[in-house]
């Protein structure tokens, strides 16, 4: 259970890192099972270069992910972790509204630092305009850390209290705004305020709300940084579809 003061630093802020959410040996097996379907040895770097055939690359953020139904990765969703989503969300249906699939998001090593641009999920791909910005395709964004994150680690870089702006912005003029995509376009005409890099262990869960400025950093640590994100194929999570088989599980 999250206590009040974690319920109200989410509102506020516009998101909670939640710490040690996952029981430690359900993080580290979820963790070791995740170097197994890798094909990669935690101890040996050069292990780390041989990418399996069924995995997406991303070469500029040398971000390697997978997707899976694992039972390992799957039991990260605990009926502890399930409450605190629905309390977030002020939800009683969603502590019963469990994911079927797991989408990691695995940053490896690079050697130079770096930080993307603020940005906000749920929108687009390729300047089609179908989804709205309000109410959105997503109340909450969740993302579970199976790695120790040291400093420019590849930690996500957040932008506190930015939600409040950014839902201003949209509500400001609903016709400008109607489609996500072009408030995401225009985030830069706002002062986000100041950025703040997390450094999450393994078992903490980070959530944030819709309309949440975030981004991701570059690893130049020794050792991937490993995440992920959990799928759905209800048909509830439809309002945010990630490919043809799988919905992003928006609770």
């Amino acid at each position: 259970m999250l206590t009040p003061r974690q319920i109200d630093e989410y509102q506020e802020q516009g998101y909670l890192l939640a710490e040690d959410l996952i029981p430690d040996q359900v993080s580290k097996k979820a963790r070791d099972k995740l170097w197994s379907l890798l094909e990669m040895q935690p101890d040996q770097p050069e292990s780390w270069e041989t990418v399996p055939k069924w995995a997406n690359v991303q070469s500029y953020r040398n971000l390697i992910d997978i997707t899976t139904t694992d039972s390992d990765l799957l039991a990260c969703c605990t009926p502890e972790f399930m409450q605190a989503s629905s309390q977030l969300t002020s939800d009683p249906s969603v502590a019963t509204h469990y994911p079927s699939g797991i989408n990691t998001i695995n940053v490896f090593p690079s050697p130079t630092w770096w930080c993307g641009k603020a940005h906000i999920d749920g929108i687009e791909l390729g300047g089609k305009k179908y989804r709205k910005s309000l109410p959105g395709p997503l109340r909450m964004v969740v993302l579970t850390f199976l790695s120790d994150t040291a400093d420019k680690g590849g930690g996500t870089m957040v932008w506190p209290k930015s939600h409040h702006k950014i839902r201003a912005l949209a509500e400001s003029d609903k016709e400008k705004y109607h489609y996500l995509i072009d408030l995401h376009n225009d985030l830069n005409t706002l002062n986000l305020g100041g950025a703040v890099e997390l450094q999450p262990k393994r078992g903490d869960v980070l959530f944030f709300q819709h309309m949440f400025a975030h981004a991701g950093t570059a690893n130049t640590s020794s050792i991937p940084r490993f995440a992920f994100r959990y799928l759905c194929t209800c048909r509830l999570c439809e309002r945010w579809s990630h490919s043809a088989e799988w919905n992003l599980w928006t609770p």
